[in-house]
């Protein structure tokens, strides 16, 4: 969806027209989740984040402004509120997902893909993942990424590329070792 078709839906969701809410979650849910799961790392804190970005969302509508990329906005009040919880959850007993995982309702499948995204994010700088994520997630262009960043859009793509290259050694190392 473009962005001018996006923001159709956010004024008229700011109007009071509430069905227009689910094509607005369809278009940017996906930003939003890698948005929040590369801070804490956690599916399910991901998802129950997801719901509280979307609720402070609509709270905070009449003051979204027209002028800002409402995805850029969204993924803003959903960075802030992951960093919120990570630093909460930092003070906080740690709990192993694999001796209670009843708790957390996670499939061991499940569980395994995210470890292994986190594995293979883990390797990337913060600017290597900002990169991967807006451009593989996002799917934002290499000039809106070098924009957002303040490089050069040369440099942008040299930062994919070598973020690729990382992503897939580390990935060789974990197919050898399994």
């Amino acid at each position: 969806m473009k962005h001018n078709e996006l923001n159709h839906l956010v004024e008229q969701l700011k109007r009071g027209d509430l069905a227009v809410f689910d094509a607005i979650y369809a278009q940017t849910r996906v930003g939003v989740y890698y948005t929040i799961l590369a801070i804490v790392k956690d599916v399910n804190l991901t998802e129950d984040l997801m719901q509280e970005t979307y609720l402070k969302m609509l709270e905070s509508l009449p003051r979204y402004r027209k002028r800002n990329q409402f995805q850029a906005w969204l993924n803003t009040i959903a960075r802030n509120l992951a960093i919120n919880l990570f630093n909460r959850r930092k003070r906080e007993q740690p709990i192993d997902q694999e001796t209670d995982s009843s708790l957390f309702g996670v499939t061991v499948d499940q569980q395994e893909k995210a470890y292994a995204l986190q594995d293979l994010l883990a390797v990337l700088n913060e600017e290597e993942k900002i990169v991967i994520i807006r451009y593989v997630i996002l799917e934002e262009r290499h000039k809106d990424i070098a924009k957002h960043l303040n490089k050069p859009v040369g440099t942008v793509t040299w930062m994919y590329q070598n973020a690729l290259k990382k992503m897939r050694r580390k990935a060789g190392e974990d197919d050898d070792g399994a």
